[in-house]
Formats: structure tokens, sequence, C-alpha cells
């Protein structure tokens, strides 16, 4: 189960589904085709980094991830708490994504989800100027 959770760490939920799905298949005698169809997903999507890293690097070198980690800490805790998923951490920057839940045809839902998505981020910024 470990492992599971490494793998959605790493990749996402998008990637722990493919995995999932070519682990399923292995034990068939299929291999990973590279041209299979994808799916669509409709999802806001949010980018979000640090400013100024690289003179941040400069200034505290090794003890740069300790600023990195409790930044992540705060973005995770506000996006999760908006049902949203924290997709990927690339060093200073974060892939946030929010997928509308039941029917897109429902207005609300999506209209909702942009406001969680929005509230989320609003509250990474504060959070941190208020502890």
């Amino acid at each position: 189960m470990k492992l599971a959770v490494l793998l959605q760490q790493a990749y996402g939920a998008a990637g722990a589904k493919l995995i999932r799905r070519t682990l399923a298949n292995s034990g068939k005698g299929n291999e990973v085709s590279v041209n299979s169809r994808g799916k669509i997903v409709r999802a806001f999507f949010g980018f979000c980094d640090i400013r100024n890293f690289t003179d941040l690097t400069e200034v505290l070198q090794s003890d740069v991830m300790k600023v990195v980690n409790t930044v992540a800490q705060y973005v995770h805790k506000a996006v999760t708490d908006s049902s949203g998923f924290p997709n990927k951490n690339i060093g200073d920057a974060f892939l946030l994504v929010w997928k509308p839940s039941g029917a897109l045809a429902n207005g609300n839902g999506v209209q909702e989800t942009a406001d969680d998505a929005l509230r989320s981020y609003i509250r990474a910024i504060i959070q941190p100027v208020n502890d």
C-alpha cells in the first residue's frame, strides 16, 4: 500500500490510474501502448510558484528546502481543504487541480469548484502571513 501512495504522490491521480491499469494488464501478456487514446478531463488547473526563488536559494543555500516544505504544507492544506488535489511539486512550483464533482451539466458545480480554487489560492497567500 505504501508503494501505491508514493506512486500517486509522484504521478498524481491520473498517473496512478494509468499505472494501475498497466499493472492490471501486465500479467495478461499485454504491453504498454503509448498510442492508446487518452481521456478528456474537465478540471481547473492552477500553478503556483515561490517568487524570487533563485535569490532565496542563494541566501539560504541548503536551508531553502525548509522554506519550500513549509510553503508546500500551506499550499497543500489550502488546496485539499477546498476539494482540490496537489498534483505535482517541481522545486519551487506546484501544479494544482480541482475537478467538478457530478455531471458537468450542473452549472452550479462548475462555479462552486471555481470558487473553491480561488478560495484556496487566497488562503495559501494569507495564511502564512497570519501565522
